[in-house]
């Protein structure tokens, strides 16, 4: 049971710091496009990050 409550009150703390970012860096006009925009981005964030680590090594 706390094993749920901890994911919930994680999960509910990243979707809280992600409203805060899209309001810190676009206002509150166009939530849901920004919103949108935000997503987006951290999308292509973590597929170079997951490019770099499945990259071998070359010599």
């Amino acid at each position: 049971m706390n094993l749920i409550r901890a994911a919930f009150w994680f999960a509910l703390f990243i979707a809280s710091t992600f409203c805060f970012l899209v309001i810190f860096e676009n206002g509150f006009s166009n939530f849901g496009d920004n919103a949108k925009k935000e997503a987006d981005f951290l999308k292509v964030v973590f597929r170079l990050s997951e490019k770099k680590k499945a990259a071998p090594a070359t010599k």
